[in-house]
């Protein structure tokens, strides 16, 4: 189904800031980007209540690709594609197929 505001406060209290928190220690700094799921005051109230001092979020710019490690590949495939410049449906699946294979450790 689809994440709403809820289930992502169910995921932070069961198991994302309790994990980080145990695995890393005192120096776990949270992440999260600007999602209006994870923005809304129910998770904003969650975080704030458990910081507390203890909790460390990093502060995520809006729409920063540069932090987005997903925005790379895209980019890296949009090159691909320009360059190679398929021509019809059938010949830019045949291409995708061939960067997929093309990923070290992907091919199969």
């Amino acid at each position: 189904g689809t994440l709403n505001q809820h289930g992502y406060q169910g995921i932070l209290q069961r198991y994302a800031i309790p994990s980080g928190l145990q695995l890393v220690g005192l120096s776990f700094v949270f992440q999260q980007d600007n999602d209006p799921k994870y923005t809304y005051s129910l998770c904003k109230g969650y975080l704030t209540k458990e910081s507390d001092g203890v909790l460390h979020q990093m502060t995520w710019p809006p729409q920063s690709p540069d932090l987005n490690p997903i925005e790379m590949v895209w980019e890296e495939l949009d090159h691909r594609v320009k360059e190679k410049q398929p021509t019809s449906g059938q010949h830019m699946w045949e291409f995708l197929q061939d960067c997929w294979t093309s990923i070290p450790g992907e091919a199969g």
